[in-house]
């Protein structure tokens, strides 16, 4: 070997090892898979009538979310850190991406900031999302998202993810945060702003010991010629607290949200007629048990169209889960939910889907689901 080529050599081992120390990367994520039992409600109307049925199947991430992910960070110096994470979401049971052609579909972010201050932009969940590096409700939620409905199925800002989002973290003082939250607009770069649906959000959150509290406000400014016709009222707005106190023995939590204007759990018209505005609850607690979490919730969530008064509708949602820990990565789980209600909501509770075909809305909503799986991190 040459004395340049050996220079080279050494040059450019030097450089990695210097970029492993300046930017620390690493692969993360859990896998989640279990069996779930299911009775679904009737559906009717439309074209078709579909009778209440069982089901017997594998799911993936109906307790915990199947992903992987890369995080890094590289020390700026001063107090000041870059970073990134970029989190996929699949089916652990068929390995397809749950985003379809969209690679980093959970959340893409890069983030800039120090322990007083943060910056983040990508594809972010919402404040009230339940999901995400930047949410302020998941923290109060018992069930985890357990089959999307027993945790807080009932609440219509859950999972709200944008692209173009841009996020300001500020911590005045120490158990004490600000939440900024926006994006430009969901719609391409050539669009006009004002033909962009937008979202815009602040949050409040403050813990101290086993104290835990939270305040969101959040609007999404939806397109009115797309998304809402000819109607000119088009701001939907959305409030939500929270509060937990941990006893050690018990930690009980409390969620509630109003929302107003929102399409969320309407039927499949989109104009403005159909807005609802939506008042959800859940009490929930969670109990160490052996060598595991006991976990219950009761929700309920009831909507009045804006523009009807005589047009409601309602649900409540009973969870408990169990999850046992077999190591600090590896969990065992079981859980079931029954909920009762629902006439005039489309959105399927016990399904998390939101689309049926021919017009078909859910008039009978007594469902019930069993599942038992296991979980494992890294």
């Amino acid at each position: 070997m040459t004395k340049f080529k050996t220079t080279l050599l050494a040059m450019a081992v030097s450089a990695a090892a210097f970029s492993v120390q300046a930017a620390q990367v690493s692969l993360y994520g859990s896998v989640s898979t279990g069996v779930l039992y299911q009775n679904q409600a009737s559906l009717s109307g439309g074209t078709e009538n579909q009778e209440s049925k069982d089901s017997f199947t594998m799911e993936s991430g109906f307790w915990g979310d199947s992903i992987w992910g890369i995080t890094g960070e590289e020390d700026l110096g001063n107090g000041w850190t870059v970073g990134f994470t970029l989190e996929n979401g699949f089916d652990s049971d068929t390995g397809k991406m749950t985003g379809g052609s969209v690679l980093f579909d959970s959340q893409a972010y890069l983030r800039i900031g120090n322990d007083k201050v943060n910056f983040a932009f990508g594809n972010i969940g919402g404040l009230a999302s339940a999901g995400g590096d930047f949410d302020l409700l998941c923290a109060f939620d018992p069930m985890e998202a357990f089959v999307d409905v027993a945790g807080l199925g009932a609440f219509a800002s859950k999972d709200f993810a944008s692209g173009n989002m841009a996020v300001v973290e500020v911590t005045p003082m120490e158990g004490f945060k600000v939440s900024l939250m926006a994006n430009a607009g969901d719609e391409d770069d050539e669009a006009r702003w004002s033909d962009r649906n937008h979202y815009y959000g602040v949050g409040l959150s403050y813990e101290n010991g086993p104290l835990a509290l939270a305040g969101i406000a959040e609007m999404r400014k939806y397109n009115s010629q797309a998304d809402w016709g000819a109607n000119d009222d088009t701001d939907s707005w959305t409030f939500t607290v929270a509060a937990a106190y941990d006893f050690e023995v018990v930690r009980p939590s409390f969620v509630y949200q109003h929302v107003s204007k929102s399409r969320e759990f309407a039927s499949e018209a989109v104009d403005g007629s159909d807005a609802y505005n939506y008042d959800s609850f859940m009490l929930g607690a969670t109990a160490p048990l052996g060598q595991g979490t006991l976990r219950a919730t009761v929700q309920y969530v009831k909507g009045e169209n804006e523009y009807d008064s005589k047009d409601e509708a309602s649900a409540t949602i009973f969870g408990l889960a169990y999850t046992y820990d077999m190591s600090k990565r590896t969990a065992l789980y079981a859980g079931a939910y029954y909920s009762i209600g629902g006439d005039g909501l489309d959105k399927d509770l016990s399904t998390g889907e939101t689309e049926y075909s021919g017009g078909m809305t859910r008039t009978d909503y007594n469902s019930f689901g069993l599942g038992l799986g296991l979980v494992h991190t890294f």
